[in-house]
């Protein structure tokens, strides 16, 4: 009853109602809870502003007006303020939003929307000469579990990418190497990517040719699709919920 309740109050209440006691922060912890909440959430969407300055990050969320000539005002809720430096905001991934730091120094960090929590990820293991190039969030909506995919380029031209997974779930979170069955290579570029019904796509390249890469999140499997020729590298991917439209140029 209480999981029923809850998943129809705002979210600013969900991030208050999460301090009252541990029993009702484990009720939003629940993949049923979360899924329930997302649903309903589908149906009175919000829209999300950030910006960074003078070393701070800032989250504004305010309802989107179902008629866009009526002039009523809105009143945006703020989150939880951080400091930052050189960030990248990736795609929000069913109310979850990854935040890229670039530099040794900078943490990889999740932001939970519904929340109002924000939770910087472990490091990702690797070896000295080695850089994070690209992190990737993707949902698995059978399992109901978040997971981070993250490549580490090598500086070294003869050094393979590594490449690790990092489930988000409650307890220690601890990154696994994976082993794809053929190893692809990116040029860098942190846009363009999208996740869809459990899969990851992105751009990367394979023994010289541009190609689309999927990532199954729940197997934590790779695959790729051949591009056409005419289309230019680094394409864009719009998703329109029954089709997915890959721009270039």
């Amino acid at each position: 009853l209480l999981i029923e309740i809850f998943s129809g109050v705002p979210t600013k209440s969900i991030a208050r109602f999460s301090c009252v006691s541990k029993y009702w922060a484990s009720i939003f912890c629940r993949p049923d809870f979360t899924e329930l909440f997302l649903t309903k959430s589908l149906t009175r969407p919000r829209l999300l502003f950030t910006f960074v300055t003078d070393g701070k990050l800032f989250f504004y969320t305010s309802p989107q007006p179902h008629n866009p000539d009526d002039n009523s005002s809105l009143v945006a809720i703020p989150y939880p303020t951080f400091h930052h430096h050189s960030t990248y905001i990736c795609k929000q991934v069913c109310g979850l939003v990854l935040i890229l730091g670039w530099g040794r120094k900078e943490a990889q960090v999740i932001c939970n929307l519904a929340k109002g929590k924000v939770r910087a990820l472990p490091k990702v293991p690797r070896y000295q000469i080695d850089t994070p190039r690209r992190i990737y969030l993707g949902y698995d909506p059978v399992g109901k579990q978040f997971k981070v995919l993250c490549m580490n380029m090598n500086m070294n031209f003869f050094t393979p990418i590594t490449y690790w997974i990092l489930t988000l779930e409650s307890g220690k979170r601890l990154w696994k190497k994976l082993e794809p069955e053929f190893n692809f290579k990116e040029d860098g570029d942190v846009y363009g990517d999208i996740c869809i019904n459990g899969v990851l796509y992105f751009e990367g390249k394979l023994e010289g040719s541009f190609v689309i890469v999927y990532f199954d999140v729940r197997s934590e499997k790779f695959s790729f699709i051949n591009k056409d020729q005419d289309m230019l590298p680094k394409p864009s991917a719009y998703y329109t919920g029954h089709s997915t439209l890959f721009t270039s140029g």
